[in-house]
Order: C-alpha cells, then structure tokens, then sequence
C-alpha cells in the first residue's frame, strides 16, 4: 500500500505541476510573458502597498537570483516599478503600474474560473481539507529536503 499511495502521489503531482506550467506558459504568452511571471503579478496585485523582493522570495520559495531576473524583466515591460527609497535593493517596495494591474485582474478571473473549473463539484468542506492537508504534506516534504538524514533507511 505504501509504495501505491507513493505512486499516486508522485505521478498526480507531477501531472498537476506540469498541468499548471503549460497553463501559466499559455496564458502569460498572450501578454508577452513567462509563466514564472503569474505568481509575482498576482501577489503584487494583492498588495496595494506593494511588495519587496524579499518578501516575494519568501512567500515563493525563490532565490533571490530568481527573484532579480524576473523582477528586471517585468520592469523593462513596464509591468512593475521599484519605489526607491534609498535603502537595500531588496528593501525597496515593488508595485503593479497600470499596465500590470490591468494583467494581475486578468489573471485573477482566469485563476477563479480555472478554480471553479477544478473543484466546482467538490464541496467546499472538502476543499478546506485538501487544501490544509496538501499545505501539510507540502511543508513537511520541504522539511525534508532541509533534514537529509531523515531520509535514511531504519536499519
């Protein structure tokens, strides 16, 4: 049974990562962008006041390298600007410019019907639990990958 529910696991998410990679590639590809994009527009379409790059690092589990380029590419765009205010490069607030605020609504509706779409038939009790459950398992395999040894056959 172990070895099943690992099968399932393994094949289900990575059917669902690629799933949602080739979505994010489509959809972004009509406003120009990469689907490494979609999470930095819909965070900062949430935050009026703006986000700074440490902080989109830590909310999704980005390095900075990462978090550089993207920010960089979706300022030439125009998509975003830094609000500079003298301090540290990851200090300074990022925020959504009319252009991006235009795209992060755009994205929300496509977010809630692809939501919709995917769980319409599941109650919501239901979703509450998978989705507490899923942030758990999530968590707990990062924790993982930061404690190697746990990963040791018992002998």
């Amino acid at each position: 049974m172990q070895e099943n529910r690992f099968e399932v696991f393994d094949i289900s998410m990575s059917l669902i990562c690629k799933s949602i990679q080739k979505i994010k590639s489509e959809i972004m590809q009509s406003y120009g962008l990469k689907s490494s994009h979609v999470l930095f527009m819909v965070q900062l379409g949430e935050r009026e006041d703006g986000l700074t790059a440490s902080e989109l690092s830590q909310a999704g589990h980005m390095d900075k390298a990462q978090i550089s380029r993207v920010v960089s590419e979706l300022i030439d765009k125009g998509f975003i600007t830094k609000c500079t205010g003298g301090g540290q490069k990851y200090k300074n607030k990022l925020t959504l410019t009319e252009a991006g605020k235009s795209i992060a609504r755009d994205l929300d509706r496509l977010i809630e019907n692809a939501l919709e779409y995917v769980s319409g038939s599941i109650p919501p009790t239901d979703l509450d639990v998978f989705y507490r459950t899923l942030f758990t398992i999530s968590n707990n395999i990062f924790s993982l990958t930061e404690e190697p040894e746990a990963l040791t056959a018992p002998h």
